[in-house]
């Protein structure tokens, strides 16, 4: 093994090659500790046994002395594709390409958010950065060396987990399996769905950003979760919501819950082209249709910019009345900024904020003559440490929490208490339907490890006059949250069914509790035709 990395006593000793061994160790352990998802901190026990064979086996200690071949870089091909793995990985806490080709076909308007984002992408990058300067300054020109590194390029490329495992491969096998479920044949038109008779309840529909039902463990997260607590008391609950493929992010979720089906966007495997469409899901049949259909005047809020990755024109095609985001109420809210300028919170107003601003609307609204329907999605949760708003940071029970994220879910979910608390003693939800959950789980955040330990599942509340308070543990991804949305305000439904999903009002058994989840998974992967229907495309365009 010595003289197989070692070098001919010809070639020049390197100045400092054992630093160059060290960052070489750091980065190895770095990388090995992600890709196995461990404590960072083990890095510390890890350094001194490998730092040490690196020293015994003279890494890079001699210049090379000899001409450049092909096999010095050879593994350095499936380092890079264990890069992009460990960047999805790391960010969002799963491989899952659809998020990304989604948001690439749309504009992603807000500088803070890229920079954000762009910051977390080249700090992930940076070991795999170290190692490829040091991999090439030790190997480069070495014959020996060079040899090694073809010989490792193979095992590298099959024990790789971008390749295989829970990589590319096996998302390329599973959206082209050939014996797949129809999606199609089990969608109901919502369409068909009828309206009560009398007076129509109004609705208020929280989206909390990524407050998953998994934060409540107080053995885990401690009281996190408590305000969310007393108000499930009050309501109806689904505890058995998990996450299907095409849900898990915010605007997902949003066209989940609201029109049935996963966000079947176009920039998928086969397909990369928006140039033909203007809208999004222009054929879909969402909450927000029927209710405009039925005289309901609708609004929609976000404390981020509405032109986020494709919002505005969720929005614009499926009838709300007026949508309102960062662009159109950030500058009545201080904005907090860092010494260099940048705001405190990328994505836009604090959550309290956001809250005061719904307040305002919602009096507007009442005091028309129509029904409301008011959407508000929050950003307090979002990883990778979450926002604090201002008035939480002077808190000392948010405070008291041990981390930033937990401070931030604490805060939010105080703040929507507060919220529902006030419009309730303002006389403001009368005849009101309000509806708490998550937009989907978290992605990679603080608590990550924790959170990945337990039976993950989303956050879905219903309150309204005269309701039961009840636990509902029905097997359901966020499909069946718009069927349940539409009972909930009083329309009756064919089947008790629309979309993709059943109402957890309705006791009949969900799409995901007839076929299991990892089914339901892989025909969303591999849909075509529920996908062009939505869309308005015709087959074969």
């Amino acid at each position: 093994m010595l003289k197989l990395w070692g070098s001919d006593r010809s070639e020049p000793t390197r100045s400092y090659w054992m630093i160059w061994a060290a960052i070489f160790t750091i980065a190895v352990l770095n990388i090995a500790l992600k890709v196995v998802d461990e404590d960072p901190n083990l890095i510390f026990y890890g350094f001194p046994p490998l730092f040490l064979i690196l020293l015994a086996l003279g890494f890079g200690r001699r210049f090379a002395n000899g001409h450049p071949t092909i096999g010095w870089w050879l593994p350095l091909i499936p380092v890079a594709m264990l890069m992009i793995w460990c960047v999805f990985i790391q960010i969002f806490g799963h491989f899952s390409p659809a998020p990304i080709l989604f948001h690439f076909q749309y504009e992603m308007e807000s500088k803070g958010v890229m920079i954000s984002v762009a910051f977390q992408i080249l700090l992930e990058m940076l070991p795999f950065a170290l190692i490829y300067v040091c991999w090439r300054q030790a190997a480069r020109g070495h014959r020996r060396m060079q040899m090694f590194g073809g010989l490792i390029a193979v095992p590298l490329l099959v024990f790789n987990p971008f390749t295989f495992g829970i990589g590319i491969g096996n998302y390329l096998m599973r959206a082209y399996a050939s014996d797949q479920l129809s999606l199609i044949h089990h969608f109901s038109e919502p369409s068909m769905a009828i309206k009560p008779q009398g007076r129509q309840p109004n609705l208020i529909h929280i989206y909390l950003e990524s407050t998953e039902r998994t934060l409540w463990d107080e053995s885990l997260f401690g009281k996190t979760s408590t305000p969310l607590k007393r108000l499930e008391a009050l309501g109806f609950s689904a505890t058995g919501i998990t996450e299907s493929e095409k849900t898990n992010w915010t605007l997902a979720g949003h066209v989940a819950s609201y029109c049935g089906t996963p966000l079947l966007g176009l920039g998928t495997i086969d397909r990369n082209d928006f140039g033909h469409v203007n809208a999004l899901l222009p054929e879909a049949v969402c909450l927000s249709d029927i209710l405009a259909r039925d005289g309901y005047a609708l609004t929609f809020m976000k404390g981020a910019m509405l032109e986020f990755a494709g919002t505005d024109g969720f929005v614009a095609a499926h009838n709300y009345h007026k949508g309102l985001g960062y662009g159109e109420i950030g500058a009545h809210y201080p904005t907090p900024v860092t010494t260099f300028g940048m705001r405190i919170n990328p994505w836009g107003i604090d959550d309290e904020d956001l809250f005061d601003a719904a307040f305002k609307e919602i009096t507007t609204l009442s005091s028309g003559k129509k029904p409301f329907g008011l959407t508000v999605t929050t950003i307090g949760g979002h990883s990778p440490k979450g926002y604090i708003s201002r008035s939480c940071l002077a808190d000392a029970d948010v405070m008291s929490l041990p981390n930033q994220t937990l401070q931030a879910f604490y805060c939010t979910n105080k703040l929507t208490e507060a919220f529902i608390d006030k419009a309730a003693k303002a006389g403001l939800l009368e005849n009101t339907v309000v509806v708490v959950q998550s937009d989907h789980l978290a992605m990679r955040n603080e608590i990550f490890r924790q959170l990945k330990s337990k039976e993950r599942r989303n956050t879905f509340i219903i309150l309204k006059d005269g309701i039961t308070p009840s636990l509902n543990a029905t097997a359901a991804t966020m499909v069946d949250a718009y069927p349940t949305l539409l009972e909930a305000l009083g329309y009756t439904l064919p089947n008790g069914s629309a979309g993709l999903g059943v109402s957890l009002l309705s006791g009949r058994k969900t799409l995901v509790g007839q076929v299991g989840l990892d089914r339901l998974n892989d025909a969303i992967l591999s849909d075509r035709d529920l996908r062009d229907k939505l869309w308005g495309i015709q087959p074969g365009i």
